[in-house]
């Protein structure tokens, strides 16, 4: 934790993805790279006229960080997105509880 999920990103990137976005984030949050995971959620996107491209939709998951924190890391993805050739790129953070999550 802090678990990426990463929706329309090829799998073929999500190595270098990985590997290079994790140390960034850690040095920006302050948390070891070990505890950063990220996941490839397969997504199709369709709206009323049938399945469209969708640029990247990445979810942020982990405990309250502050704002300076949260643009940090959001500009630290969206740059390396950018730079491996998606000109967009949606970012969002969503919390734990930490009376809710438990990890075994």
């Amino acid at each position: 934790m802090p678990q990426i999920i990463v929706k329309n990103v090829k799998e073929e990137q999500m190595p270098a993805l990985a590997q290079t976005l994790a140390p960034q984030l850690a040095d920006i949050v302050s948390s070891p790279v070990e505890w950063f995971v990220f996941d490839l959620a397969e997504s199709k996107f369709y709206n009323h006229t049938g399945k469209i491209p969708h640029y990247p939709v990445i979810q942020v998951w982990w405990y309250e960080r502050p704002q300076e924190v949260k643009e940090g890391v959001a500009d630290a993805i969206a740059g390396y997105l950018r730079d491996i050739g998606y000109d967009e790129c949606q970012i969002s953070f969503h919390l734990f509880d930490y009376d809710s999550y438990f990890e075994y």
